[in-house]
């Protein structure tokens, strides 16, 4: 078996595994906590249900499936951002002075990003260029807000409850592939696209176990913070430091103020 076919076999083997994945989340409810990433896995199968339609029609070297793949990108790149906020508001939301700063940090890193990828590639006049160097802008900030995310938990006694540690985990581990292999395309280029490929179902192969695992059994109850006396905090939750108090209590006098 060559190389393309073994990358073609590969990745049509994603598919049981992103429907693995999907009919957990809506089993557990995921919905509930992570509304955007349930939604983020239908869009992957969605799109990838259209794509493979096209590649099977018209074959993987057509210019059909090349603008499919390309055009429904975009749309794949915003829902992996959504899913991201998701994870950040699922962990910070019941905190409103935090969320409240952290809210505009990420749309406005959002933007910024938009703008960097638009003067990087300004002079290619190559949309594959914008869009692969947006999705490696994308994963270095997914990266960097899942570093944080995991510090500011860990100063503050937060606890990343199952299932957020796993879907923080898997996420983490894919986006760290993809600035891998977004920089090798971008930097090096002359490598056959089925490596790419292949190694991209690969990474996501592993990312969809870990997703799998995390969601393996029914989610814990919720408790939300209890912010009436010192005492009920300490007694009602062992997700939240007094020094995490203390900074939403500030957080929240600044936003008013």
């Amino acid at each position: 078996m060559d190389l393309q076919n073994l990358s073609g076999v590969v990745a049509a083997a994603l598919g049981p595994l992103e429907l693995a994945v999907c009919a957990l989340a809506l089993r557990r409810r995921l919905w509930r906590i992570l509304p955007y990433f349930v939604a983020y896995l239908i869009v992957l199968i969605t799109v990838d249900i259209g794509r493979w339609a096209v590649l099977l029609a018209a074959g993987a070297s057509s210019r059909a499936y090349s603008w499919v793949y390309w055009m429904t990108q975009p749309v794949h790149i915003l829902a992996r951002a959504a899913a991201l906020a998701d994870i950040c508001r699922a962990t910070l939301g019941s905190y409103t002075g935090v969320w409240r700063l952290a809210r505009p940090l990420l749309l406005a890193a959002a933007t910024l990003l938009l703008a960097v990828a638009a003067i990087r590639t300004s002079g290619t006049g190559w949309l594959v260029s914008y869009l692969i160097f947006l999705e490696r802008e994308l994963e270095f900030a997914v990266v960097i807000s899942l570093l944080l995310l995991l510090l500011f938990t860990r100063y503050y006694g937060l606890v990343l409850e199952r299932p957020l540690d796993g879907i923080a985990l898997g996420a983490g581990f894919y986006s760290s592939f993809v600035i891998i292999k977004d920089t090798i395309i971008l930097v090096v280029g002359n490598q056959p696209w089925a490596w790419y490929s292949l190694s991209h179902s690969l990474a996501f192969a592993i990312t969809a176990g870990i997703w799998i695992y995390a969601l393996r059994a029914p989610l814990p109850e919720r408790v939300q913070p209890n912010m009436s006396s010192i005492r009920a905090y300490e007694d009602d939750t062992r997700a939240v430091s007094e020094r995490m108090r203390e900074l939403n209590d500030r957080l929240l006098k600044l936003m008013k103020g």
